[in-house]
């Protein structure tokens, strides 16, 4: 599959693994849509109205500002992201392996999944994890 404009109207769609997938902008109106292992993917700027969004494995996402509506968000393993500012309102953000995020301070820490995402090695952005990792 490389040509997905005309599968914007379901409400969930799994195009995991699908490499050749590169332009979802017409995805916007998918309520879940997996797109796991989509190596293709750069621009999701389209696709803040998704409520259910998995994007790991996707290494050439970088910008994910526009992705605030989103209410649960895998972005592990997509280490092209860095700033994660605009995230403070999705409900569930999986950062494992984001190793280009260090700041968190915008999200709030209950959020993250896992709860130390690359095991807050060098983030001290957050008062949680300005503590040792014995003290947590």
């Amino acid at each position: 599959v490389v040509d997905v404009s005309s599968l914007g109207g379901v409400r969930k769609l799994s195009l995991e693994g699908c490499t050749g997938v590169v332009d979802v902008s017409a995805l916007g109106g998918v309520k879940e849509l997996y797109l796991s292992g989509c190596t293709g993917v750069v621009d999701v700027s389209a696709l803040g109205t998704v409520k259910e969004l998995d994007l790991s494995g996707c290494t050439g996402v970088v910008d994910v500002g526009a992705l605030a509506g989103v209410k649960d968000l895998d972005l592990s393993g997509c280490t092209g992201v860095v700033d994660v500012s605009a995230l403070a309102t999705v409900e569930t953000l999986n950062l494992f392996g984001c190793t280009g995020v260090v700041d968190y301070s915008a999200v709030p820490h209950g959020n993250l999944e896992p709860p130390e995402p690359n095991g807050c090695a060098g983030c001290a952005a957050c008062e949680e994890c300005e503590e040792a990792p014995a003290e947590r």
